[in-house]
């Protein structure tokens, strides 16, 4: 049997990326509705930040 050598992904240079990090980045998108990151207050911001490390 022959190995196959793997291939190594650099996920920090995909054009697209992966698929769990686009969809999370579709959720922070709709949270913060096109607003400037200035305009968001602490709290909230706490609030998204936080609520990616949350498991659904």
């Amino acid at each position: 049997m022959r190995r196959i050598k793997k291939k190594v992904i650099n996920l920090n240079k995909l054009r697209t990326g992966c698929s769990p990090c686009m969809n999370q980045a579709k959720i922070m998108e709709k949270k913060i509705s096109k607003r400037d990151i200035s305009k968001i207050n602490n709290k909230e911001f706490k609030i998204i930040v936080s609520s990616l490390f949350k498991n659904d």
